[in-house]
């Protein structure tokens, strides 16, 4: 039986859990892999079904290219500390993430080995590239037509909301993204050479950024936090305990 046409575009800020979504719902589906860092590089002959994962701004060139291309949109929210300190780890693991936003994350690989209570990582955090590195979910959140996740609903209950979103996109059974969730695990994802999968742990950032430095970062970036709707409540936590902490993940 052949299957009809699918094409999704998964479009989010980096380290929102867009491949471990991707390759859960693209297996689930039979639908072909791609990832890419600009929708440029993609080939002129595109799969009939085939989940795009790419991190680019909702602008009308990209908006045009995904509407000619047939592509629906999802796009995931996390909480935007989360995203942060996971990228600080990733940094010192994956020279690749120069190429987000072709650059314009700004996530400089001098951030690889220090800590979220570190001035480097506030600096960064409060800037310009974080700003660009937390727009593509914000701008895209705003889309009336994206389908909206959240990483977090999909961590508390992987089968549920991966059953549903399969059911909502191709009417597929959701007993399909079983042996997917067993495949591409956390711990699976953990084992790749530039340890692509982390903690998933959501809410790891109370244990990690002190309450004014967080507090700093929202209203840096108060716009993402209020759209999104990702509080910071004060914490005791201080900027030794949260050393210790840092050091004991890392």
């Amino acid at each position: 039986m052949t299957q009809s046409s699918l094409r999704v575009a998964l479009v989010s800020s980096p380290r929102s859990g867009n491949s471990w979504i991707r390759s859960t719902l693209a297996g689930a589906l039979g639908m072909q892999e791609m990832a890419l860092h600009n929708y440029l590089d993609a080939p002129a002959a595109l799969p009939d079904r085939c989940l795009l994962q790419i991190h680019w701004y909702r602008e009308p060139n990209f908006q045009a290219w995904l509407k000619d291309n047939r592509f629906r949109v999802l796009t995931i929210a996390q909480h935007p500390l989360d995203q942060l300190i996971s990228a600080l780890h990733f940094v010192g693991h994956e020279p690749q993430t120069a190429r987000w936003l072709e650059g314009n994350a700004g996530l400089p690989a001098g951030l690889a080995g220090c800590s979220p209570c570190s001035q480097q990582f506030l600096e960064y955090a409060t800037g310009f590239g974080a700003e660009n590195f937390l727009a593509v979910s914000y701008q895209w959140w705003n889309d009336i037509d994206a389908i909206k996740l959240r990483y977090e609903d999909f961590v508390a209950d992987p089968a549920g909301r991966f059953g549903g979103l399969v059911r909502d996109l191709d009417n597929a059974d959701p007993a399909s993204v079983l042996p997917w969730l067993e495949r591409v695990s956390f711990k699976s994802m953990q084992a790749l050479p530039n340890r692509h999968g982390w903690q998933a742990t959501p809410g790891l950032w109370r244990r990690l950024i002190v309450s004014t430095d967080a507090l700093s970062i929202r209203l840096r970036h108060r716009m993402v936090f209020r759209k999104l709707g990702y509080s910071v409540p004060c914490s005791l936590l201080s900027r030794r305990a949260a050393l210790r902490n840092w050091q004991a993940l890392a």
